[in-house]
């Protein structure tokens, strides 16, 4: 009989805390400070230059024309 009337009261201190918490997140809910929306940023999209191809004006002349590599970062390259 003893065990049952302790389980009875475990439950019940946890059900009182569960009931202040809930008040506790209610309370704070009704004084905490409205959230102003943050001003938004506007992505603008940026026009990028375009190359076509055009005619050379001076045929024969060859352009110079340079080859590029492009790096990757990787963690050995990367100080912390």
């Amino acid at each position: 009989m003893i065990n049952i009337n302790r389980n009875v009261t475990i439950v019940v201190i946890i059900l009182v805390l569960v009931v202040i918490a809930g008040y506790l997140v209610w309370l704070r809910s009704k004084f905490q400070a409205p959230v102003s929306p943050s001003a938004e940023v506007q992505v603008t999209a940026t026009p990028s230059a375009t190359s076509t191809a055009s005619p050379s004006a001076t045929p024969g002349v060859k352009e110079a024309t340079r080859s590029t590599t492009l790096k990757s970062a990787t963690s050995s390259s990367v100080r912390r």
